[in-house]
């Protein structure tokens, strides 16, 4: 019995932490980007030259259609929503030409998205970053 007593008193404390200082908890949802896809365009870090690209989400996996082309797998995203906003994570990866680890936010009909392409190589690594910009493809 005082165990319970204990777990109550638990919850209570977080709870009435969670009301002071507005704590959010996020938990993250399954498929919650499914079905969509979005066209735009990216480019390397301190570069000007932008080459177009489709992203798209289904069945839990996220594809970048370019980076297909070029050997990268589908990968599973994680994704949360908060607010107005759907932020998602990925790594997608090539036999032959490393990884890229994905993160973007989805607002409304827009994407914006971060990644790092890296590669181990025999005699150096390779460490790129590219930056997304998109939109609902209608």
């Amino acid at each position: 019995m005082r165990n319970g007593f204990k777990i109550g008193q638990l919850f209570l404390f977080t709870l009435s932490l969670v009301s002071m200082f507005g704590i959010t908890i996020v938990i993250a949802q399954e498929g919650l980007l499914d079905g969509k896809v979005f066209v735009g365009q990216y480019s390397e870090k301190h570069k000007s030259a932008v080459k177009a690209d489709e992203l798209r989400f289904l069945d839990g996996e996220f594809h970048s259609i370019g980076y297909g082309e070029k050997g990268f797998n589908k990968g599973a995203y994680i994704a949360r929503a908060e607010e107005d906003k759907i932020y998602f994570d990925v790594e997608t990866v090539s036999p032959k030409h490393g990884k890229i680890n994905w993160s973007g936010i989805v607002h409304a009909d827009s994407i914006e998205v971060t990644y790092h392409w890296s590669k181990k190589g025999w005699l150096n690594d390779t460490e790129k970053d590219y930056s997304f910009s998109g939109t609902l493809k209608k």
